[in-house]
């Protein structure tokens, strides 16, 4: 069985969220007074303050970067990444501000970047109003497609819908924030502690309409924390979450991994790279063989995400100990 039932400490609902209402609200409000890029370099002092006074991101994000060149020298290239926590933390504050800007309609599709890849498939499967599942991360920004469809700006022919299945109970703070930006933002948002035979059989009506479900794959949900599947990440096992892969597998759609980038992992002038990369894996399949496709299809998501660590490590913001299982 490839479920493994392990508890796994300071995971990132164990971490006191990172950003807060009351923060994100003065974000929104400078935001409708300043420019972006006036609101992007108060991020510096943000970050820095928060790199003062968190210990805790400090050590998961040398740890990270650690095992990043730990990776690299293993497999003989000359690369080497510095340890900088205080980079890695500040990249992390101008993606908030960033993810308001989305939101408040100030951030334009002309900053993002498609590349040839399977965006193209994705966009024609969209157009014949088939839906897809789409399976994101916490390297970069993965609000950008929620956001950029809610304003019409994805390249496809019509406003189509993006479900979000979040942990709303740990994201509270930036939901509510959402809410009042956007009010029709949360009506597509489910949350990930109450998916059920019910939320699996609406979702799959909802791809069946052209609809996007999109869940994150690099995180655990707090109550389902002693089932994840063990997936060589950066040269070490790490946990990957059982649940989210499981989901993928129910819904049985044309499944995508989808990473919205920064170009300069520090920039206030940001220009992003939007990759698409269309899992082979198929769940048209008997039960048996689900598990072993379940297996391949975490394996083929992690190859993804590692590369894009590698050219951009500062961008991926998962600050806890991500390989750690007891």
């Amino acid at each position: 069985m490839s479920k493994k039932k392990h508890e796994v400490s300071e995971q990132w609902y164990d971490v006191k969220e990172l950003h807060n209402h009351f923060g994100l609200a003065i974000t929104f409000r400078l935001l409708k007074i300043f420019p972006p890029v006036f609101v992007r370099i108060l991020a510096f002092p943000v970050g820095f303050c928060y790199f003062l006074f968190s210990k805790k991101a400090n050590a998961a994000s040398r740890l990270y970067l650690h095992n990043l060149n730990d990776y690299l020298k293993a497999n003989g290239s000359k690369k080497k990444i510095k340890i900088s926590a205080l980079r890695h933390i500040i990249s992390f504050a101008i993606s908030l501000t960033e993810k308001m800007e989305v939101w408040a309609g100030k951030f334009s599709f002309k900053q993002i970047h498609f590349q040839d890849d399977d965006v193209k498939d994705l966009i024609q499967n969209l157009e014949k109003h088939r839906g897809a599942m789409v399976i994101v991360s916490h390297l970069g920004n993965s609000e950008m497609l929620r956001g950029l469809a809610h304003s019409a700006e994805t390249g496809v022919s019509y406003q189509f819908a993006v479900n979000t299945i979040l942990d709303t109970k740990v994201t509270a703070g930036f939901n509510a924030m959402v809410n009042k930006i956007n009010a029709s933002a949360t009506v597509d948002i489910f949350n990930a502690d109450k998916v059920g035979p019910d939320t699996i059989l609406i979702l799959q009506e909802k791809v069946e309409r052209g609809e996007l479900v999109v869940i994150a794959g690099d995180r655990m949900s707090a109550n389902t924390k002693n089932r994840f599947i063990m997936q060589d990440f950066l040269g070490k096992s790490a946990p990957f979450a059982y649940g989210a892969y499981l989901l993928t597998a129910l819904i049985n759609a044309p499944t995508y991994f989808m990473f919205g980038v920064r170009k300069k992992d520090i920039s206030i002038f940001p220009q992003y790279d939007m990759f698409v990369h269309k899992n082979p894996v198929s769940f048209d399949c008997p039960r048996k063989e689900r598990e072993e496709r379940i297996k391949q299809t975490i394996a083929n998501y992690a190859h993804e995400l590692e590369k894009l660590c590698i050219q951009h490590p500062y961008q991926w913001f998962n600050f806890f100990d991500f390989w750690h299982a007891d």
